[in-house]
């Protein structure tokens, strides 16, 4: 809960209240609203006309803050810091307002949060730059600006602390999983990796497979009968309705689980296969991008709707990408794709400007994106963003993060793009899944130009 200092002070002979709290836009739009508010340049804050009842008043119309109330209302001080009486006089102790400075020793710079009123001040620092999307203000790491900040956040009324930071991002604590106890033997694990198999493939299987132990734990699982495992197939997954993809991955899991850990063949099963549906990528038109972008006024919002369409990523992509994938220089991106393979993409002029502002203004850390409460964001709190811009752009579809993968897939083809490089460029193992069927020549990947080159951001 956000904090609001109220201290009643004597300005320009008449009795106000002094408001102070931490630069907040919602908040400032909140006191625009109050009667008789005023701004002070003296003061630098927010002041509103000072009443009897003021603090039942306050509570109710900021409910959603945590309002703290310097003194008492005869401990009236001067606006002008001139004296106060003696029976006016108030320990300021218990006053001190915290101000945090990080230093970051490798970009040797300081970050702050400051109080709104100290804005002018800060501004007069060598090098100060607010960061809006991080919300914090950055200045260089130098003994006479360190110097002028002891001065700005004197002792008497602030608790000035430097601290060192390398903004090292924490790990995410897991809730205790209520997952099944795993009982899948290690040669599985040691086989899948010994077959270069990646880490999300083996946490898939492992886990179908540790589902089929559990369902057969009173039978001989080497000598299971192919009935029995057709069976468990039928019922627990055609049953219920899942996808081919999904039901391929629990006879992939157990194949390989029957191949490495019993040596048993599990082509004589002759496990019913799922047929392989024909769907039509969903694909919007350029123009509707376009609305989408313009419409998206949130900085960090539009720079990953911008890298979808202009890059062509999965989600899962998106959310690892980090800061030091992304060559500024040779304009490109290292995407760690499916299957622990990494491509190297263009990434154009205006994409590339996009993301550097976007960096200058949030200031991530290790990962490209962070959500607000999560060290890194996930990839249902982007699928839910960008489901509602494209309801806000007044796009019928229900956008997706794969239809913008889709929608940069057709736009090239429809601009010349060869099929073989646009295979290339979506990471696809198998030219088939691209629909390849002509061989072409070769042609250079870091020369293709993004569709998102003719958008305007």
């Amino acid at each position: 809960m956000k904090n609001i200092l109220i201290e009643p002070v004597l300005h320009r002979n008449e009795q106000r209240l002094k408001l102070v709290f931490d630069y907040d836009e919602g908040l400032i739009e909140k006191i625009k609203n109050m009667t008789g508010r005023k701004w002070s340049k003296t003061m630098k804050c927010w002041h509103i006309p000072y009443e009897e009842d003021y603090r039942k008043h306050l509570h109710n119309v900021l409910s959603d803050l945590e309002i703290k109330f310097a003194g008492t209302d005869k401990q009236i001080k001067s606006a002008d810091n001139g004296p106060v009486k003696s029976e006016e006089k108030r320990d300021t102790t218990s006053k001190k307002r915290k101000i945090e400075i990080d230093y970051n020793k490798t970009e040797g710079l300081l970050y702050m949060k400051i109080p709104f009123e100290k804005k002018d001040e800060i501004k007069k620092l060598e090098g100060a730059w607010w960061h809006p999307g991080a919300k914090v203000w950055s200045a260089i790491a130098n003994r006479e600006n360190c110097n002028r900040l002891k001065i700005i956040f004197d002792n008497k009324t602030y608790e000035l602390k430097i601290v060192t930071n390398e903004f090292t991002v924490k790990k995410k604590h897991k809730k205790p999983s209520k997952a099944l106890p795993n009982i899948v033997e290690e040669k599985f694990d040691e086989e899948m990796i010994l077959r270069n198999k990646s880490l999300k493939t083996l946490e898939t299987y492992k886990n179908q497979v540790n589902h089929f132990l559990h369902h057969f734990k009173e039978d001989n699982i080497k000598t299971l009968s192919a009935d029995k495992i057709k069976k468990y197939i039928f019922d627990k997954i055609n049953n219920k309705g899942y996808s081919r993809e999904f039901q391929n991955q629990v006879i992939n899991a157990l194949k390989r689980y029957y191949e490495y850990v019993h040596n048993r063949e599990f082509e004589n099963f002759e496990l019913p296969r799922p047929k392989k549906g024909q769907y039509l990528p969903k694909v919007i038109s350029a123009e509707d991008i376009q609305k989408m972008l313009e419409l998206t006024k949130n900085l960090k919002h539009k720079t990953i709707i911008s890298i979808f369409y202009g890059c062509g990523l999965r989600r899962n992509e998106i959310v690892e990408i980090k800061i030091k994938d992304i060559d500024f220089n040779a304009k490109t991106i290292t995407v760690h794709g499916k299957g622990d393979k990494y491509r190297i993409l263009p990434i154009g002029d205006k994409l590339t400007n996009l993301i550097k502002k976007y960096i200058k203004s949030y200031l991530p850390k290790e990962y490209l994106f962070y959500g607000q409460s999560e060290p890194q964001y996930t990839g249902s709190s982007i699928g839910k963003m960008i489901k509602e811009k494209g309801r806000i752009a007044g796009i019928k579809k229900t956008i997706t993060p794969h239809c913008l993968r889709h929608s940069y897939a057709t736009h090239l083809l429809e601009a010349g793009v060869d099929l073989r490089i646009i295979q290339k460029l979506l990471g696809h193992s198998s030219s088939k899944t691209t629909e390849i069927y002509t061989h072409v020549s070769r042609k250079s990947i870091i020369n293709i130009i993004s569709p998102l080159e003719k958008m305007n951001l």
